[in-house]
């Protein structure tokens, strides 16, 4: 178990973070400069922080009260930089080896041999990083962390730079890299989609905070607020005023709109005229043939046509003032056309409470 209570000023903003990570992989998602990188620096000790406390698995790596602070090279925590940072005048096997080489020659060769089986660059090992693709440096690179038996790894951004193929590849081998590295892994990606295929847990970043960690489903399925929201994909936002609630059912009156029923949260305190924003993710919008609970009539101002779906934004409201979007598999996208007049439909399973009184947003599509 790895605890972290931190706090560091910073030029723009302050890093003030408290979370815990246990075995498997836990993705930080934020934009860019919102403090991820940095929290990463400070576990593994290589940024000093100016208050804060870290455990791992019962050691105490930083206690600034008992001026407590475990030098980087003995906290155990592996890190994989972004740009993988490689020694250039080392080869292959020299670079993994770099970590281990305390150990006998005979123990550390078994280790770098095991680690470049594993990580599929068996055939590498006299090879120098200029001689190697993005991905082979990225396996080296993975392979050097791990040599030492870290109890942490830290990886960030680790495939910002790879293309899409190669990304997939490398994605799932470090799904596998569980199979025999049993210790507690932190991904840092600003992107959303990755850091919810690759982890069990989330930590969601906004200037210098975190806004919300946990199971990625519990985040997903209940955004902590607008933010959050944003990250997680629900660009289609509802804001309107709780006109009724009938034993789990909420309604919410949407200016220019109709009546949207949801189920009302659990652990929620809602009430009737409490503002409320309620929020879908684009794929999950349909096209109904009919009038149905949660629909509403609409005009499609754009088509943009995908590999797999095609991306509609349509026009709704007395006036046509709102802008929502749409990804909609065939054939329901074969008839789409600037222009059509079609009922979409927001499935009450998909709408999720993004935002209560106090948060400011508008009825409409978030800008991707």
């Amino acid at each position: 178990m790895l605890e972290v209570n931190i706090k560091k000023k910073l030029p723009g903003f302050d890093l003030e973070v408290a979370f815990s990570a246990d075995s498997g992989i836990m993705a930080m998602l934020g934009p860019s400069g919102s403090g991820k990188t940095m929290t990463l620096q400070c576990v593994a000790g290589l940024t000093q922080v100016d208050e804060g406390y870290i455990n791992l698995n019962g050691e105490v790596l930083l206690d600034t009260s008992r001026k407590i602070d475990i030098r980087p090279q003995v906290r155990r925590v592996g890190f994989v930089f972004q740009n993988y940072a490689l020694f250039p005048h080392l080869t292959v096997r020299d670079n993994i080896a770099y970590g281990i080489r305390h150990l006998e020659k005979a123990e550390s060769d078994g280790i770098i041999t095991r680690l470049m089986e594993n990580m599929h660059i068996a055939s590498l090992g006299h090879r120098f990083p200029s001689q190697l693709s993005a991905g082979q440096q990225q396996r080296v690179a993975l392979a050097r962390a791990i040599a030492p038996e870290p109890r942490v790894l830290l990886l960030d951004e680790p495939f910002s730079a790879l293309d899409a193929v190669v990304k997939e590849s490398l994605e799932i081998e470090l799904l596998s890299l569980q199979q025999f590295y049993k210790g507690i892994i932190i991904l840092v990606t600003h992107n959303f989609a990755e850091g919810y295929r690759m982890s069990s847990k989330m930590a969601i970043y906004e200037s210098g905070r975190i806004a919300q960690c946990g199971d990625k489903g519990k985040i997903v399925g209940s955004p902590a607020n607008l933010t959050v929201a944003g990250l997680m994909g629900f660009k289609n936002l509802l804001v309107g005023t709780v006109s009724q609630i009938i034993g789990q059912d909420l309604y919410l009156e949407v200016p220019g709109l109709s009546l949207f029923k949801i189920r009302l949260p659990e652990q929620m305190q809602l009430a009737v005229g409490m503002r409320l924003t309620l929020g879908i993710r684009s794929e999950f919008v349909r096209v109904s043939a009919a009038a149905e609970e949660n629909s509403l009539p609409g005009v499609v101002s754009g088509v943009i046509n995908e590999v797999a779906s095609t991306r509609c934004f349509f026009s709704a409201g007395a006036n046509l003032q709102y802008t929502f979007e749409a990804f909609l598999p065939p054939p329901a996208d074969a008839s789409l056309k600037v222009g059509s007049r079609l009922n979409f439909c927001f499935p009450t399973e998909h709408l999720v409470v993004v935002g209560q009184a106090g948060e400011t947003a508008q009825t409409g599509s978030l800008a991707g």
